[in-house]
């Protein structure tokens, strides 16, 4: 099988405004790429939505990737018409200073700027703290709570302002790649799946409130009853500075999907996983997990009686921060491999 990814969708979709609770700009993006396709396109009441090729048909298979980015949500304006957030999801505040945020406001996009004491007027005693977002501000350039009222409210949400870059060869660099690549990988194995002939029933999900919960993962797969479920999401790229393998893993840029291995997972599941990349000469990864996964994972091995659950994860370095980088060579790999894996849907009885 050969994998040709839509850069155009995943350009679109990384640029969407879409943080935790908030997806509904990239939801859009999503649906639409779907309805070009897919035999069903649906949302549900907690901010999932789902394409499904081959209704009724035998299989029920699940791919999930969550469509929210982290973001920040408004608390607090004050008279001189600063704006105090929190997090929407994990941050290290380290990052946020100086940033661009776009917020989504009551007449549209609203760009603001996240502010500091200068390092200057800073005591030397509070020049070796770590940052904490209660002490950061957002400046939207106006000098009164009035006048920032104008464009925010508490509650108004936003993310980064920052653009999807190419660097040399094929990495990219992008607020949003946790876990918007997830839900373009899902939503491209989907359609590989459709153009090959699947003959099973499949569903893509692009769920909401991963950072902040994991919920809609859960109710989509209590929705679905899938008999098996792959999860497609991020993991740290332990080639950098200071990491530990023996720690983080072997998890690298261009070196394949990363598969995990852990209690939550299925093992007949991940063994098949690991028997098809071995035989299609598709490089991979391993990584463990000793208990719980941090991702959707979680959620849907747990749903109902139970779903046979696998992760399959893209490398991805600077994780939480404005510039997530990742290899495209990798996500090129995800999608055949969890396409291939539809095409040889087979039952999974056991343990």
């Amino acid at each position: 099988m050969q994998v040709e990814l839509d850069l155009a969708f995943l350009e679109e979709l990384l640029a969407a405004v879409g943080p935790s609770g908030f997806e509904g700009e990239a939801r859009k993006v999503w649906k639409r790429a779907a309805e070009a396709f897919a035999d069903e396109v649906w949302e549900d009441t907690n901010g999932n939505v789902f394409a499904q090729i081959n209704p009724g048909k035998p299989g029920r298979l699940m791919l999930d990737g969550h469509l929210d980015e982290i973001g920040l949500i408004v608390t607090d304006i004050d008279e001189k018409g600063f704006v105090y957030v929190q997090g929407l999801g994990g941050w290290d505040p380290q990052v946020l200073v100086g940033q661009r945020v776009r917020f989504l406001g009551k007449k549209g996009e609203v760009l603001g700027v996240v502010g500091r004491k200068a390092a200057h007027l800073l005591e030397e005693e509070d020049r070796r703290k770590a940052v904490r977002i209660r002490d950061l501000w957002v400046d939207l350039g106006v000098d009164a709570r009035e006048e920032a009222l104008a464009y925010l409210e508490v509650g108004s949400v936003g993310v980064l302002d920052q653009p999807l870059r190419y660097l040399h060869g094929r990495r990219i660099v992008s607020k949003a790649i946790d876990n918007r690549i997830g839900a373009f990988a899902v939503l491209e194995a989907l359609r590989h799946l459709r153009d090959a002939g699947a003959q099973v029933e499949v569903t893509a999900v692009a769920s909401a409130q991963e950072e902040v919960s994991g919920a809609g993962a859960g109710t989509a797969a209590f929705r679905l009853k899938p008999r098996q479920a792959i999860v497609v999401d991020v993991t740290h790229c332990t080639r950098v500075p200071g990491v530990e393998k023996r720690v983080a893993g072997q998890a690298e840029l261009g070196k394949g999907p990363d598969l995990s291995v852990g209690p939550y997972l299925h093992p007949e599941l991940v063994r098949r996983l690991r028997a098809i990349a071995e035989r299609e000469g598709i490089p991979y990864t391993t990584s463990v997990e000793s208990g719980h996964t941090r991702t959707n994972a979680d959620a849907v091995a747990l749903t109902r009686e139970g779903v046979p659950t696998a992760v399959v994860s893209v490398p991805n370095r600077y994780m939480h921060s404005p510039s997530e980088m990742i290899d495209l060579g990798d996500v090129e790999r995800v999608v055949r491999l969890v396409a291939l894996y539809g095409l040889e849907l087979e039952e999974i009885r056991g343990r």
